[in-house]
């Protein structure tokens, strides 16, 4: 397992503990269930408190919440925003019940001892009381009581300087670093592609850790500026810098004070991400940074643009932190061509389904979005069936080669192939809706194209469809559908036709008939009889009878009348219609070609039998001439027919059979 996730579900563990003694718990749990049975994972041990020691269920529940990550990447945000909300009431220790903080600065404070059994009754009308239990030791639940309101919870203390963990113990997913879809063997992020605004932001991390200053990364969302500031942090740090990682709401106001003389230690980096969760009165402040850059502490940041903007110029006190920054950087989802140069020199699976289906969204954007709609797509299929139909339809359609804006209606008939679901217009239209509502303000799981009434699936849910192991076969109606469909609306039929090949031909080879039927009437539909041919045969003397009535037809329209007729008998008597007519019109050929052997050698019978058969209308004359034949032999009937037949009129039916 790799390291970072194993970090996390440590941690996860410690904060799921901590969570469990709070009001909050059944809202956490249900959270992590969620994740759990998405993973088919069991979810009963979050409600299993037990006998057991709190530091032996701690261990029992990182080992499952590490089969979790594993087993469902699209659990690590959950649970690392559970980390960031719960972990500072972890390091408080189990014994604690309730801690209660209503000032900022005087109080009682008790920093060691023992307590059996504390009430404590806040001060009505004071906004200075401050009850820290943090280093108590209590035998007996500690109750604190707060009469006044003093609206947000106090922020979090967090741990001393001397604590901080050191760089190389840090992993990009506790950072932020969103996980993408990753598969087998595969670490959990993909490596870093250079970014052209590297070199700028090296320099400016550098000089801020000679001198002090916060250095923001601003970009649109989904850009790329937690991992591009991780990256540059990693060039510039040497793996004895300590970092310290403040969660949202961490109360910044003692840093300072701890950091000041640590010179000699090492470098010591604030890490904010998301910093306007970090700008306030407890937060960053122009006064704080102030006191940073005094210390020469490194203070590295992102910001989405919309929130650097509001805060940046929209005056104020959060105005006058931003200005004071030493430098920012800028981070755009859309690549340039010089990076997307330097993507293409990676051979990372998930960079280069990046490159190749990505369509109108960012690189980062494809990653970052991959798993996310991949899920919401996996639980549709039993919250949302029409739904999960319609985008099935189209990931399929472009498994089988069509990559183009595929016509709504192809994908309404393609839907239909599945047997699954009885789909009204109505229910289409609904699914279509929901299939192609934005998800993150960037993309729907389908997307329009730009024809209308057309649509495409959008790429990530292809990619991972591809390289998914589990991911189930295209059904062989739908590539049906994809063939005659690609042609039917003027789209590309030879890399149809090539997908088609790559997956019947191995197939056909085990013996599969199905695939050999395929093969044989695509060969047909392409104008090649012989390799048409060549299959239909192969299945059919295997016993498929869809390839008998096929040969049957090719060998009777070659003449080879005779072969064609045990084949197509198979096939009508297993009721397959298309063999009905020619096989009579075999069989009326070749009583004719008897018929007329026996007549000419005189036979009355034959010869009354074949006017029979070759009367219809232009062919009485030669109808005829066998009446008289088989009059002429003594047929005693046969003078009756004649006189009819020449009198215009039409024989009786009940005699004609």
């Amino acid at each position: 397992m790799e390291p970072e996730l194993e970090e996390l579900a440590a941690s996860a563990a410690q904060a799921l503990m901590a969570a469990s003694r709070t009001d909050k718990w059944q809202e956490v749990s249900a959270r992590v269930a969620h994740h759990l049975k998405d993973a088919g994972l069991s979810e009963g041990w979050l409600g299993a408190r037990g006998p057991d020691p709190a530091a032996v269920r701690a261990r029992k529940w990182q080992g499952r919440l590490a089969r979790l990550l594993v087993s469902n990447p699209s659990s690590v945000a959950e649970l690392r925003s559970i980390v960031a909300e719960f972990a500072p009431l972890a390091d408080a220790g189990p014994q604690v019940r309730n801690t209660v903080s209503g000032g900022v600065t005087d109080g009682v404070v008790l920093q060691s001892g023992r307590i059996d059994s504390l009430t404590v009754n806040a001060a009505p009308g004071t906004a200075q009381d401050h009850i820290d239990f943090r280093d108590g030791t209590f035998n007996g639940p500690a109750i604190g009581v707060q009469h006044n309101h003093y609206g947000a919870p106090s922020p979090t203390a967090r741990a001393m300087a001397a604590d901080w963990p050191r760089i190389t113990r840090l992993r990009r997913l506790a950072m932020g670093v969103h996980p993408t879809r990753r598969f087998a063997a595969e670490p959990t992020v993909p490596p870093y592609v250079t970014r052209d605004c590297d070199a700028e932001l090296s320099g400016l991390v550098r000089s801020a850790l000679l001198n002090g200053g916060l250095v923001v990364v601003t970009g649109q969302p989904l850009s790329g500026k937690t991992r591009t500031a991780w990256a540059a942090l990693r060039r510039a740090v040497r793996d004895d810098a300590r970092v310290h990682v403040a969660p949202r709401g961490t109360d910044l106001r003692d840093l300072p004070a701890q950091l000041r003389g640590r010179d000699s230690e090492g470098t010591h980096v604030v890490w904010l991400d998301d910093l306007a969760d970090h700008l306030g009165e407890h937060g960053l402040t122009a006064g704080l940074l102030a006191q940073l850059v005094h210390e020469r502490i490194l203070v590295i940041a992102t910001m989405n643009d919309g929130d650097y903007d509001t805060h940046r110029f929209g005056g104020g006190p959060t105005s006058r932190v931003l200005g004071g920054a030493g430098g920012t950087v800028q981070l755009s989802h859309d690549w340039s061509e010089t990076e997307l140069t330097r993507l293409a020199l990676f051979d990372d699976p998930r960079l280069v389904d990046a490159r190749e289906w990505r369509g109108e969204s960012g690189i980062t954007q494809f990653l970052v979005l991959g798993p996310e709609l991949w899920d919401k797509w996996r639980r549709a299929r039993q919250g949302n069936p029409f739904g999960h139909l319609v985008v099935r339809a189209a990931v399929d359609l472009a498994r089988c080669g069509i990559t183009a804006d595929i016509p709504q209606v192809l994908l309404r008939e393609t839907c239909a192939r599945y047997g699954e679901l009885d789909l009204t217009d109505e229910d289409f239209d609904a699914a279509l809706a929901w299939a192609a509502e934005p998800r993150n303000g960037v993309t729907g799981l389908l997307v329009r194209g730009e024809q209308p009434d057309t649509w495409r699936a959008y790429g990530s849910l292809v990619a991972d469809a591809v390289r998914w192991p589990e991911t189930e076969p295209v059904p062989d109606t739908v590539w049906g559908e994809a063939v005659a469909g690609a042609r039917t609306h003027g789209l590309d039929t030879d890399t149809v036709v090539a997908s088609f090949r790559a997956v019947m031909l191995p197939r056909a080879d085990g013996g599969d008939l199905t695939a050999m039927y395929g093969l044989g009437a695509l060969a047909h539909w392409e104008g090649d009889v012989v390799e048409a041919e060549s299959w239909h045969r192969k299945a059919a003397d295997l016993g498929d009878l869809r390839s008998c009535n096929a040969l049957g037809q090719i060998l009777a329209n070659r003449g080879a009348k005779a072969e064609a007729i045990p084949y197509l008998e198979l096939a009508a008597e297993a009721g397959v219609e298309a063999a009905y007519v020619t096989l009579g019109k075999l069989h009326r050929d070749r009583a004719r070609h008897w018929l007329a052997k026996a007549a000419e050698s005189g036979d009355a019978e034959a010869a009354f039998q074949l006017a029979h058969l070759v009367l219809k209308p232009g062919r009485e004359r030669q109808a005829a001439e066998w009446y008289r034949q088989a009059a002429d032999a003594g047929h005693r009937d046969a003078a009756l027919y004649l006189n009819t037949l020449r009198a215009g009129m039409s024989a009786p039916a009940e005699e004609s059979e």
